[in-house]
């Protein structure tokens, strides 16, 4: 079960007990990662107790292999492989034994068992009296954190305080098991598409020669990626015999009544690499490393994750006064996030973290149009990071774009992890175009909050002007339409409704997308980014014909914005003969079953209203949102923040507040009933979202910071901040006020509501 803590300070999650279930399922809650490795919250023995894990991952950012998609019938321009995420070795394995006697949780007498996860300094401790059969008693602790000062580190300190004397104790500390890792990642078949099974290991590891630390080398099998994985263990108690074969760790003890005995490991994965070659290199950094870690020891090195644990919590945390259960279930979130996100401008945010192989690891448009705001908006050094990722892969999108028949311009993956197109189903994957404006989107949105015109004027523009080309190429003046420029056959957000012509928001963000792009090559002049890139007076022009003529679909006799052409044309889902469990109906019904339904997934026309609220009226934005919000099952995790964020802007106060409870707590609750696989990354973006663009309604608009609050009754305050070109803002809200404070920067004017503020 889970608890508050710590005299009732929302920042823990408690697990107590020793329910398989209950273990199982919180293996993605207490999941640790920094944004480079990850591990999953399973047991330091779970090898041994099967029954009390769903997977027991360590998961290395952008560590993946490939296999050939196999096809029943081919056509050209059909993805060609699958990037799946793989587990790596795993640094928390531990097996103990006392008079012989092997410790797990499935046989052993063990007393008062818990797990707790601290939020606020990003550890996950284990505590428990294991009872021998030998008649000893020993208390056990063992902590765990992943650093961010070294992002190479997983750290452990096991405690054991024995109450008998001379009993033998051995510890073993496992870094990698051929037999056994090709055991652990074989499971069972599920036919969920939205995760694809591991069906055997998928890389090969060799020992690498060092006297103080195991280390070793590991390989893809098809991908050609490379890393090092090391591990050193380390005690100041008595040892009788320690024994290193580079993969495993044996300590031999005599136990002493009352004496604990401390045990520290530290576990480095090595930064990805293609060449074999640097692996030499490669290894005698990481070997530096973990002699770094193990001179500052455990403890120092805790304390430091610590400190940078409170510096994020500092900027980033939001708040809440009048509701405990939702300020853990927003912390929670936030923590998560903060995990997720890769930092080198290599990596992205996979839709599950580094907590699970759901979507296996795959990156999506959830990071531009979900994560990436909190980032941009607490910790712009990252949000920066995640676009130069999008760049790093800008040739893979030019040449997705060719496969396309498209001659100039770019056209980026749906879902990838090396750039290139990894969804085998195009309806619903290659078809959502849109993904080209969403990065846009965030594009431009990087350079309107932070005033980064370095990043703008070269990889942001040419961003710009490759998605703009693209959007030209596969667009068209229609004659039958007054010259309207329309885009045919393509798949909204709403992935119920797939192939259609004109959808609404993928016409709207491509028209944000043109004028974007026409902004900063005009800005640019000189500074010659769009030189190089050629665009032409008369290309320019082209874009802004095309923004200009760019058609948004209406029926003006019901006064609601279309969704996509064709979309009223269709009959209704019987929402009311539809048992609830045969939702989501992406399981239980035949794709073109959906498809020939009014019925949507998740938030589409009313999330490209959200984007732009000046671009609509309220009466407009009301009706949209009556609509739509009939017709949504919400069987997405990206759908409710959106609509409770909409909800807050048009007054549907009490609609705005349930939306938002929903996405707060969703893994917390396991409201999809697939946490296990993962943490729902994209909805826990939208909880900050719905907080800070919903309830406060912060937005950017023509370079000013507005806002428009709305802090619900139940609460009594929320505060959080925000950075803003330079300047650090604190937020203030109470139902009845709203409060802003300059802590760092230049003066700046915001407006409210209209009015303008001077901090």
């Amino acid at each position: 079960m889970h608890e508050l803590i710590e005299n009732g300070t929302p920042w823990t999650l408690k697990e107590v007990g020793t329910d398989p279930e209950v273990i199982k399922q919180n293996e993605t809650l207490f999941s640790l990662s920094n944004g480079h490795i990850g591990t999953r919250g399973s047991l330091e023995e779970a090898h041994l107790t099967p029954d009390y894990s769903h997977s027991k991952s360590t998961l290395m950012n952008g560590f993946y292999d490939t296999e050939p998609i196999t096809y029943g019938e081919w056509a050209y321009g059909y993805a060609t492989h699958h990037q799946t995420t793989i587990p790596i070795p795993d640094g928390k394995k531990m097996e103990m034994k006392c008079d012989g006697e092997v410790f797990d949780l499935a046989s052993s007498d063990v007393q008062a068992h818990s797990r707790v996860l601290d939020l606020k300094k990003g550890v996950l401790t284990r505590a428990f009296t294991w009872n021998t059969s030998s008649g000893n008693k020993i208390d056990v602790s063992i902590e765990r954190f992943v650093s961010y000062d070294f992002p190479e580190i997983i750290a452990q300190r096991f405690v054991l305080t024995p109450t008998k004397d001379n009993s033998a104790l051995e510890l073993s500390f496992e870094l990698d098991d051929l037999e056994k890792m090709g055991n652990e990642v074989s499971k069972e078949d599920d036919p969920d598409p939205r995760k694809k099974e591991q069906a055997s290991r998928r890389f090969e590891s060799a020992d690498l020669e060092f006297h103080d630390a195991g280390m070793i080398h590991i390989t893809t099998h098809a991908s050609g990626l490379h890393a090092v994985v090391g591990n050193k263990v380390m005690t100041e108690n008595d040892v009788h015999q320690q024994i290193a074969d580079k993969k495993r760790d044996s300590l031999s003890l005599h136990s002493k009544a009352d004496e604990s005995i401390v045990i520290d490991r530290f576990v480095a994965y090595s930064d990805l690499f293609k060449e074999a070659s640097l692996k030499d290199e490669v290894t005698d950094e990481l070997v530096r490393t973990l002699k770094t870690v193990s001179q500052y020891g455990y403890e120092e090195l805790l304390s430091k994750h610590i400190q940078k644990m409170a510096s994020f919590w500092d900027k980033s945390d939001i708040q809440i006064e009048g509701e405990q259960a939702l300020q853990l279930g927003l912390r929670f979130n936030l923590f998560h996030l903060h995990q997720a996100a890769g930092r080198d401008g290599k990596t992205n945010m996979s839709a599950k973290g580094l907590t699970g192989e759901g979507y296996e690891g795959h990156y999506f448009w959830d990071t531009e149009m979900y994560m990436f705001p909190f980032f941009l908006y607490t910790q712009p050094d990252i949000a920066r990071s995640l676009l130069m990722y999008r760049y790093s892969i800008l040739p893979q999108a030019r040449e997705r774009a060719r496969t396309m028949a498209i001659d100039k311009g770019a056209l980026f993956a749906w879902r990838t992890i090396n750039g290139e197109e990894a969804s085998p189903y195009y309806p619903a994957g290659t078809a959502q175009i849109h993904i080209n404006a969403d990065i846009a989107h965030a594009i431009y949105s990087y350079g309107e909050v932070t005033g980064d015109s370095a990043f703008m004027l070269k990889e942001g523009v040419e961003m710009l002007v490759e998605t703009a080309r693209f959007w030209m190429e596969w667009g068209h003046f229609d004659d039958e339409r007054n010259e309207a420029f329309v885009i045919n056959d393509v798949t909204g957000p709403d992935e119920y409704t797939a192939i259609v012509n004109n959808n609404y928001y993928t016409n709207l963000m491509a028209k944000k997308n043109l004028t974007y792009a026409i902004e900063w090559v005009e800005k640019s002049g000189d500074q010659s980014t769009g030189d190089n890139l050629n665009v032409s007076a008369d290309e320019l022009a082209g874009w802004k014909k095309a923004a200009e003529k760019m058609f948004l679909p209406y029926d003006k006799d019901k006064q609601l914005t279309m969704q996509d052409d064709s979309f009223f044309h269709k009959k209704v889902w019987d929402f009311d003969q539809t048992p609830k469990e045969n939702y989501p109906l992406l399981l239980n019904y035949h794709p073109l079953t959906i498809y020939k339904h009014q019925v949507c997934k998740q938030a589409d026309t009313v999330l490209g209203q959200f984007l732009f609220l000046d671009d609509f009226s309220l009466e407009q934005k009301k009706r949209d949102y009556a609509y739509y919000e009939k017709v949504t099952t919400h069987d997405s995790s990206l759908s409710r923040s959106v609509f409770g964020m909409m909800a807050s802007q048009i007054g549907e106060d009490k609609k705005a507040y349930d939306y938002f409870m929903d996405t707060a707590l969703m893994d917390i609750t396991d409201l999809q009933s697939n946490t296990r696989d993962g943490v729902h990354a994209a909805n826990m973006g939208g909880t900050w979202m719905s907080m800070v663009q919903g309830f406060a309604g912060l937005r950017v608009s023509e370079g000013t910071l507005h806002s428009s609050p709305h802090c619900p009754l139940k609460w009594d305050r929320v505060a959080f901040k925000v950075s803003f070109k330079k300047r650090l803002i604190e937020i203030s809200m109470t139902p009845s006020s709203t409060d802003y404070t300059l802590l760092e920067g230049e003066s700046l004017t915001i407006i409210e509501n209209g009015k303008e503020i001077t901090l």
